[in-house]
């Protein structure tokens, strides 16, 4: 980047640093508010005093009788109000939520000598009045009696939500913040969700009409906020899941004997002879690979005039047995190790602002369905958070994380590595069936991979008046991404497999180009080719001002700057021992370093009057590149071979375009009585497109351009409109119902261009895609009962996408017309329901007699969690019929989980025992990845 730009950037970013220190982000505490009148004759009280108990913090009432607390962190309270000369009012479990506003209104008598204070028990309402959107609340207590593990699962029991798509829209929508703290990596903007759930208080997913002080989301908000550490006293948690090893799919082990990959070499009737000597009738030789037999290999290794690699059929047998001894069975268990502990910090608490702390640690292995590189998904998480209250007015907040990941690169051989790693049983599987045989024997076949992750940020909270504060935050985030080889193999042959034959240790050990094997099976090398050691640092500064101007206004300011420093270097390689590439052909690579950046702003004004309650914002944004870039023809020159590797030196560059926006929101609830209310909202929202898409420049080693980005495509863009319906029934169960239209458009596609000599073939970025999704949605909760409480929800949406121009352009006429003929521009229109339902039967923590201070009958829990999807569409069209697509459909799927749970609750601490049941019913569904290869799934269709 030029100097001169870096240093106007960082002048820049200090003026707004300067300038903001009274602005900030509010998007994760809450308010109390309401009015306090006489009881006799109901007229307002001014000047009366209202305190949370236990804390500094509370108000007065205006001539009005009104008063307002803002900035109150999730939780449950206890509230009083005072006045000279009337009876004080103490209301208990007074419930506050992420950005929302509980209204206590309190009457206040005359005092009565020797009368005692007055105390009530607050009841929040089931249909909050201030939401204008689809959301979903859960708190700690319900969390840890659920069948989850991870706070993705939590999320994804709200309607419209399945693991992190939301309402259709790719996960790098969402944005994943934990108090107050981004958690999306710039690379794709792909949120990182490993939060350790020991520390959860509360879990919010909002589904659509979040509000202008969100930036760089277009689907969904997900706001975690975590355990602040007591003040007083110390507290802790610690959980331990586990699962023995098993077999992580149904059916016979895919190393047993008589499986698909080996039964036609071992099987006494036919490996000899071959598949089609007759003892294997046409049904069984379609169900497995054909093989000639070890008869006829050994006379092939005994006619080629080599006598080094001369086999009996008995030793070639040994030598593919030898070439497949990976035993890929899963012998070790899964886990999860969950803890965490906080309180003051111990000498220097009272000192430092009454200075807390809260710190975890989460531990998880989870063994891969077949083993690659490395034989199973690690991850760890460390994460430390410290409060400090440095005067009554204002409280600093410190963050820190560390996380590290471990398993193996999804690399393919047409594209360098991208950071993602495997981890999902189905993907792996896939990649299997799609006849990768090797994965199964080959321990290098994917590159094995880590991600390493820093979080550091600060909060500084000021308090101005009870009506008034601002918030500023400042946070750097760092990911470092490492692909790398395996262990070099061994090659003395010092393994005898039969009389005088000495073998290496292959396939163990890294080698990268091809080596002997076996009936066509890549066991020997060609491996393990992906390499990456790319690193992201995010620096970002947020801030947002908020004050309640009266008591139907509440306004919103801020501002936040996000500085990207991408150093991307991913490549492949296949060196021998000695270090030297062994074949150009295979190497290419994706390398840059670039600094983009974006600024965002809003306003917005919350209005709440008794019928009507809305959220009005607009909010600018702007992204830069902050870069030079190619400016080439369609099929220029410089995308051949050879002259690719000039790109840098000698193509024509311009500035990239600035991108920016205006993004209008609307939120609007219309509360009918206490119990039903109708919500509307409309948005515009836009995230930047991704890095790779935007900057990348992936060469083959002879300069060939495979693929480029593009600094200057536009920013990706959502319209969004909801409406919607809630309504408490019997006050017991509530009632959502909702429907949604979302327009998206600009969003990113690569466009392949091949010339008329097909001397230049490349893929480029444009902002080519776009999709209507529209849906409907049902929810019914259950959210009181002193023995059963739950939810069922119901989703239904429909997805239609294409893209504008085409997706390939050739300048030969006749490829050309080959393309349009078989590609229709838009799909047709296709349901994808699914729905939900949760049950939780619980029995009171002291419920029935007591043993020994103790409850058997109380503190139990029995949860079920199920699930139905009906079967997704997909394409079979074995006569290539122009336009067909999406015309068969597979089976619905339902599952049941469950957790038994008992607590023990002791004077100071709780006991909890839990197990998990998954699949309750062991009901089974094929899938793609079930099958052996393409040939097996034709079988299967026709």
């Amino acid at each position: 980047m030029n100097r001169n730009i870096s240093e106007k950037l960082k002048i820049l970013i200090f003026i707004i640093l300067l300038i903001s220190s009274q602005f900030v982000y509010a998007g994760i505490t809450g308010k109390i508010a309401g009015r306090i009148t006489d009881a006799d004759d109901n007229v307002p009280l001014p000047g009366a005093n209202v305190v949370i108990e236990g804390t500094l913090i509370g108000a007065a009432s205006d001539m009005d009788g009104y008063y307002v607390i803002l900035n109150i962190s999730p939780g449950t309270y206890v509230l009083k109000a005072s006045m000279i000369g009337y009876e004080s009012v103490t209301v208990k479990n007074v419930i506050v939520k992420i950005d929302l506003t509980t209204t206590i209104d309190i009457q206040m008598s005359t005092e009565v000598l020797g009368m005692e204070e007055v105390v009530v028990v607050a009841k929040r309402p089931l249909v909050a009045p201030d939401v204008a959107h689809s959301q979903l609340n859960i708190e700690a207590e319900k969390i840890k009696t659920m069948p989850v593990t991870d706070v993705t699962e939590v999320v994804g029991l709200q309607a419209g939500v399945q693991g992190l798509t939301i309402r259709g829209g790719s996960s790098r929508q969402t944005a994943f913040i934990v108090d107050g703290f981004i958690m999306n990596d710039e690379r794709y903007n792909k949120p990182y969700t490993s939060v350790s759930l020991s520390t959860v208080d509360e879990v919010q997913v909002q589904t659509g009409g979040f509000n202008a002080e969100y930036g760089n989301v277009r689907s969904g908000v997900i706001n975690i906020i975590t355990n602040e550490g007591g003040r007083k006293r110390y507290s802790g948690n610690i959980t331990f899941r586990y699962q023995p090893p098993g077999k992580k799919h149904f059916g016979p082990s895919v190393y047993d004997p008589d499986t698909y990959y080996t039964k036609p070499y071992l099987d006494p009737a036919v490996c000899f002879t071959g598949t089609k000597n007759g003892d294997w009738d046409a049904f069984t030789q379609k169900q497995y690979p054909s093989f000639e037999g070890w008869n006829s290999v050994s006379e092939a290794t005994l006619q080629d005039n080599d006598p080094t690699n001369d086999l009996t059929p008995e030793g070639a047998r040994r030598l593919y047995c030898w070439q497949h001894r990976r035993q890929g069975d899963i012998k070790k268990p899964d886990y999860v190790a969950d803890v965490s502990f906080g309180g003051p910090a111990p000498f220097i608490s009272e000192m430092l602002g009454n200075l807390r702390f809260y710190a975890s640690y989460k531990d998880i292995r989870e063994m891969l369905i077949v083993p690659l590189a490395n034989e199973s998904y690690d991850e760890n998480i460390a994460r430390l958070k410290m409060t400090s209250n440095i005067s009554p007015d204002m409280k600093l907040t410190f963050t820190g994380m560390y996380g590290e990941i471990h398993s193996s690169s999804r690399y393919q051989w047409t594209a360098v590595p991208t950071g993602d790693i495997l981890r999902s049983d189905y993907e792996i599987a896939n990649l299997v069936s799609n006849g990768n045989n090797e994965v199964l024997y080959v321990p290098g076949w994917f590159s094995p991979s880590s991600i390493y992750r820093n979080i550091f940020g600060i909060k500084l909270n000021h308090v101005l008046s009870s009506k008034t504060f601002y918030e500023v935050i400042l946070q750097n985030n760092i990911n470092r991404y490492k692909t790398y080889e395996m262990a070099l193999r061994d090659t003395t042959n010092r393994y005898e497999i039969v009389d005088g034959y000495f073998v290496d240790e292959a396939p163990y050990g890294y080698w990268a180009y091809g080596t002997g094997s076996l009936e066509g099976m890549r066991t020997g090398g060609w491996m393990n080719l992906g390499r990456e050691n790319s690193v992201i640092n995010t620096t970002s500064f947020r801030f947002d001002f908020v004050s309640q101007l009266n008591n139907k206004n509440q306004f919103k300011t801020g501002l936040n700057v996000v500085y990207n420093d991408y150093d991307i270097r991913s490549y492949t390689s296949n060196r021998n021992p000695e270090g030297k590439t062994v074949m150009d052909t295979w190497n290419r690579e994706q390398v840059y370093r670039v600094y983009p950046y974006r600024i965002g702003a809003y306003v917005q004004d919350k209005l709440e009057f008794e019928g009507f309650i809305a959220n009005l914002g607009i909010r600018f944004d702007l992204s830069d590149a902050n870069v030079d870039w190619f400016d080439l023809d369609r099929y220029d020159e410089y995308y051949e071979q050879g002259s690719g590797k000039l790109i840098e030196k000698e193509a024509p560059v311009k500035k990239a375009e600035t991108q920016w926006c205006f993004s209008p929101r609307i939120n609007v609830s219309h509360p009918i009585t206490v119990d039903s209310k109708l919500y509307f909202n409309y948005g515009h929202y836009y995230t930047e497109p991704s890095s790779t898409y935007r900057f990348r420049l992936q060469r083959e080693n002879n300069g060939l351009v495979t693929s480029i980005g593009n600094p200057g495509m536009a920013m990706e863009k959502t319209v969004s409109y909801e409406l919607g319906y809630s309504h408490n029934l019997f006050n017991q169960f509530l009632l959502n119902i909702s429907a949604y239209y979302k327009d998206v458009t600009n969003q990113s596609g690569s466009i392949y261009y091949e010339n008329i000599f097909s001397t230049a073939k490349y893929y480029k970025y444009d902002n080519n895609n776009y999709e209507d999704i529209r849906g409907f949605e049902f929810t019914f909760d259950k959210r009181i009962g002193d023995w059963v409480t739950g939810f069922l929800n119901y989703t239904y949406m429909v997805r239609t996408y294409g893209y504008f121009g085409y997706t390939k352009y050739y300048e030969d006429p006749n490829k050309m017309r080959d393309y349009l003929r078989m590609n229709p521009t838009i799909t047709r229109p296709y349901p994808t329901p699914y729905m939900r339902a949760n049950i939780d039967f619980h029995t009171p923590l002291n419920y029935g007699p007591s043993v020994m201070g103790l409850y058997p009958i109380g503190g139990w829990n029995l949860n079920l969690l199920t699930n139905w999807n009906a079967g997704r569409y997909t394409t079979y069209n074995p006569e290539n019929i122009p336009g067909l697509i999406n015309n068969v459909r597979w089976k619905d799927t339902y599952n049941l989980n469950l957790r038994l749970t008992k607590t023990f609750k002791f004077d100071k601490f709780s006991l909890r025992f839990f197990a998990d049941f998954s699949n309750v019913f062991n009901t089974k569904f094929l899938s793609y990845a079930g099958f052996s290869d393409s040939y097996d799934y034709e079988y299967y269709m026709e």
